[in-house]
């Protein structure tokens, strides 16, 4: 029991304070909640609510990267095919003039005419190959011509929280090229004959256009050097199968060559890429006597590749030392209309018909395929949705305040903290009482 008539210690005045300490730092604490709308503002608030809450919350703000995702993937999908739907109706049109030429009645002028605009839809299903890209990628263009194995594009979207690449992480869409060589829709080829190497490999010089050394790039790869050519065997010139077509599953198509001069004598570096990816790199020597100057342009892992002769196209000071530039050398198999000029058979014309045939089915296959990746990425969407609620939910539940029951108590600590004050003040003034027994 505190002394009433004690001065110096005033201990009911302390216990009052204390008290009323107390209900202030419980009215500031609750007084944040209602600002915040949080329950837990720092860890000391509930240290295992905070670890849980903030946990969740991670969870919850990948999940919505992880939909957004899904929106790209979905677009790219989308851009996907509405390209192949393009070429799908140039395919269609295609069979139709096919159809057309092979009917006797046509005159060879007419089946001619009808060539030439076979090849036009043709350089426009290559065109639309080329120029399909999402953010500057490449879609049906730089994989394989078909999806089995490993050779088609394959694009791997994050459409989870996981770092695994199965179901919680990773998606993976494969995509096959859609040119017109994937599609089967390229004409024979004669690679003995210089016209026929004029058909199969074209140059476009680049960078080079201008230079006294390689200026005429093009003649010198293509016509000037008969071992510009494809390959099909260790020798340079087996060029194609027996039907005249590209040998095995090479697929040719555009290839852009970067060459480097890296100052060490009459070396150049040569850099191949296609679709935009770097897939190989060779050093060869320059000059007509240079040794082993065919540079790979694709290789199937067997025999079969395609290659040029570099050496004899390039001398020394073509390149600057420490410099670069570039040419592109495009290898096709010819094109569709190609067996129709000059045929009168119209045989050839229904073999025309088969081949679109399986191109149509080709892409209609393809379609097929990108819509269900899109189905299950929607399903995948769905499920992010549900998930992501619900743990929000959880999270709401852990760290969001009650703004009705904090009200309450803000409302029961104001009463407190009037009436604690009010005591305060009553025992600061017990102790002028004392003055009473002094008066004498």
């Amino acid at each position: 029991m505190s002394n009433a008539f004690a001065i110096n210690t005033n201990v009911q005045a302390q216990q009052a304070f204390q008290n009323l300490q107390n209900t202030n730092d419980q009215l500031s604490q609750l007084r944040e909640r209602l600002t915040t709308g949080l329950r837990i503002n720092e860890a000391s608030d509930d240290a295992a609510g905070f670890q849980i809450a903030n946990q969740l919350e991670a969870k919850t703000g990948a999940q919505g990267q992880a939909l957004r995702n899904i929106g790209d993937a979905k677009s790219a999908l989308g851009t996907a095919e509405g390209a192949l739907d393009s070429q799908l109706s140039i395919l269609q049109s295609a069979k139709e003039k096919a159809t057309q030429a092979a009917n006797g009645s046509l005159s060879q002028d007419e089946r001619d005419a009808i060539a030439g605009e076979l090849n036009e839809l043709a350089s426009e299903i290559n065109d639309i190959q080329e120029n399909t890209k999402f953010n500057g990628k490449q879609l049906l263009s730089g994989g394989s011509a078909t999806k089995d194995g490993t050779g088609a594009k394959s694009f791997k979207f994050q459409t989870g929280t996981g770092s695994d690449n199965q179901g919680t992480g990773q998606f993976e869409v494969k995509l096959a090229n859609s040119g017109t060589t994937e599609l089967g829709l390229g004409g024979t080829l004669n690679l003995g004959t210089t016209e026929g190497r004029e058909q199969a490999l074209s140059v476009d010089q680049g960078d080079f256009g201008n230079s006294s050394g390689a200026g005429n790039l093009s003649s010198t790869l293509v016509t000037g050097n008969p071992t510009a050519a494809i390959t099909g065997s260790a020798a340079v010139g087996a060029d194609t199968d027996g039907s005249g077509n590209l040998k095995g599953d090479l697929e040719g198509g555009e290839f852009n060559i970067s060459v480097t001069n890296d100052s060490t004598g009459g070396d150049l570096t040569f850099q191949v890429e296609k679709g935009g990816e770097v897939i190989r790199t060779a050093t060869k020597s320059v000059g007509t006597s240079a040794t082993d100057t065919n540079l790979t342009l694709e290789s199937n892992g067997a025999s079969e590749k395609i290659e040029v002769n570099v050496g004899q196209a390039f001398v020394d000071g073509d390149v600057a030392a420490g410099n670069t530039k570039e040419f592109t050398v495009e290898v096709t198999d010819g094109k569709l209309g190609d067996r129709l000029e000059g045929s009168s058979n119209p045989s050839d014309a229904r073999d025309i018909i088969s081949d679109i045939d399986g191109a149509i089915n080709t892409v209609t296959s393809e379609l097929s395929d990108i819509g269900a990746s899109q189905n299950r990425l929607s399903f995948k969407e769905g499920n992010l949705e549900t998930a992501k609620t619900n743990l929000s939910s959880a999270q709401s539940r852990i760290e969001d305040a009650d703004f009705a029951q904090t009200q309450t108590e803000v409302a029961k600590l104001q009463v407190q903290q009037q009436s604690g004050t009010a005591q305060l003040a009553q025992a600061n003034a017990a102790g002028q009482s004392v003055l009473s027994l002094l008066g004498g």
